[in-house]
């Protein structure tokens, strides 16, 4: 996926490998919605794990997933929910892996991922991604009567 058959190179190379992980079709719909705002995507890929999966064969589908995603900038994985099968496992490859971790994802934080500045390491990346998530969760009521703190 993504590699130039001439090059051998990631056709993103130079920009950050985006893997969203969740429970069931989450990762697989929030990616269509991306594609539908921004246009097309093709450094960022979804996956969802099947509860049913043993660990070790989930685990071995995320590193492939990972690897699949990797660049020289390395991958930002997006799951749906700390502590769920899906971080737990991207957390388990964390130190074998140029990734970073950001658990938790919402559409704002995946729109704003495939707009980062390159040049922030990966923990820049991830923890701009968090504070921009959390920047991004209105009560509509606040922000219509101007109470949006």
């Amino acid at each position: 996926m993504g590699t130039d058959k001439k090059t051998g190179k990631q056709e993103w190379d130079g920009q950050t490998g985006i893997l969203l992980i969740a429970h069931g079709n989450l990762a697989d719909g929030m990616l269509v919605v991306l594609e539908f705002i921004t246009g097309p995507q093709p450094r960022c890929k979804a996956l969802a794990l099947d509860h049913a999966l043993e660990v070790e064969k989930a685990r071995n589908i995320v590193a492939v997933a990972i690897d699949d995603m990797m660049s020289d900038k390395g991958v930002l994985v997006l799951t749906d929910l700390f502590g769920g099968a899906p971080s737990n496992i991207a957390m388990s490859i964390l130190d074998e892996k140029y990734i970073e971790i950001v658990a938790g994802v919402n559409l704002p934080i995946l729109i704003h991922a495939t707009g980062l500045d390159e040049s922030l390491s990966l923990k820049e990346k991830a923890e701009k991604l968090r504070e921009y998530g959390q920047d991004n969760i209105f009560v509509a009521s606040e922000v219509l009567s101007g109470d949006k703190k």
